[in-house]
């Protein structure tokens, strides 16, 4: 039998498949959005390259033949690891993928809400440039303040945060770390110091959100975080729309707990219309495109297919997720010659 791979997504995402058709692997593409649809095409597949598309335990346990998991991006919270792992499946995923982009992307909303650039723009583009000294402009102008001196809040330090703080403090701004997980010797090293959440929610200016969405940090920042920070700061957040309760973060844009936000993720995406928050000038949504560049879509393109290469020619992933299967996978294809 022909080693089967599946992808279960679809474009933009178009994984560079030649390689593997080249060594007489069956290929099927095909839209996977259910859990049902994920086992009809994927239940006898050697390899599944899973984008967004529930990776349950069910699907999992019902995956027959599966030796690797694979998906063409960072982040891997739909897809159930400790599933994967009992089930001698090993997981892999593309790690430091778009870390320039993301924290490039990070600065880019904190300076957009900081020079209220689209407030401005959405102005001039209603022919608000002839009250360009009026009374009009100048209430639009305050709340503009002077970056350097001011102080951004890193939630959460993994290589995106980390790449933040030279860019940050390029433009004089003071970072503060809060990770629970990271010892201050380490923030330290990288020019920022660390503190607990409230001292960071209370001295930032600018709070950037860069923690992984678990069950500790769903909906971490609620109404009571809000209230401690100061009404002229801004949150932006390019890590995961669950991480922020949206309800309480529209109560505390509409009632001034805090000045503004910028958003490249939301919490049911894509985002619906009635949307509160699309309807409130002082939030800027990009429509989860912080990852993006050129140079990663073809990196996202031409990885998945080098980690199935390696699993089929008998080595372990480059972007191993769960090294901790390697007994329960040798012990599962001992006779196939798919061990390391």
């Amino acid at each position: 039998m022909k080693f089967k791979v599946v992808y279960t997504s679809v474009p933009p995402i178009e994984i560079e498949k030649e390689s593997l058709l080249k060594l007489g692997v069956e290929y099927i593409e095909r839209p996977a959005p259910t859990e049902d649809e994920v086992l009809a095409i994927a239940q006898d597949a050697d390899v599944l390259i899973d984008r967004s598309e529930p990776c349950t335990r069910r699907v999992i346990s019902n995956l027959k033949s599966c030796r690797l998991i694979v998906t063409p991006k960072v982040g891997y919270d739909n897809i159930d690891v400790a599933a994967a792992t009992e089930y001698g499946v090993c997981v892999a995923n593309i790690p430091g993928l778009s870390v320039d982009e993301v924290s490039d992307h990070a600065m880019a909303l904190l300076l957009a809400c900081s020079r209220k650039l689209f407030q401005l723009d959405n102005m001039v583009r209603a022919g608000g440039w002839q009250v360009f000294h009026g009374k009009e402009m100048q209430a639009m102008w305050r709340g503009i303040s002077l970056i350097r001196g001011q102080t951004l809040g890193l939630i959460g330090f993994g290589a995106i945060s980390r790449a933040v703080v030279p860019k940050a403090k390029a433009f004089g701004l003071r970072v503060l770390v809060y990770d629970p997980y990271i010892t201050p010797d380490v923030t330290e090293k990288t020019g920022a110091a660390s503190a607990q959440l409230e001292q960071l929610l209370k001295e930032s200016d600018y709070i950037s959100i860069h923690t992984p969405l678990t069950p500790a940090t769903r909906h971490m920042l609620g109404v009571a975080q809000f209230k401690l920070m100061k009404p002229t700061a801004f949150i932006i957040n390019t890590s995961r729309g669950a991480v922020i309760d949206e309800g309480a973060l529209y109560n505390a844009l509409v009632n001034g707990y805090i000045a503004g936000a910028g958003l490249d993720v939301v919490e049911k995406e894509p985002v619906k219309m009635d949307n509160p928050l699309l309807k409130l000038d002082n939030v800027i949504v990009t429509g989860h495109s912080a990852h993006y560049s050129d140079q990663v879509w073809a990196e996202q393109r031409r990885r998945p297919a080098e980690e199935i290469i390696r699993i089929m020619s008998g080595q372990w992933p480059r972007g191993w997720v769960n090294p901790q299967v390697e007994a329960k996978f040798i012990e599962r294809w001992r006779n196939t010659g798919a061990s390391a």
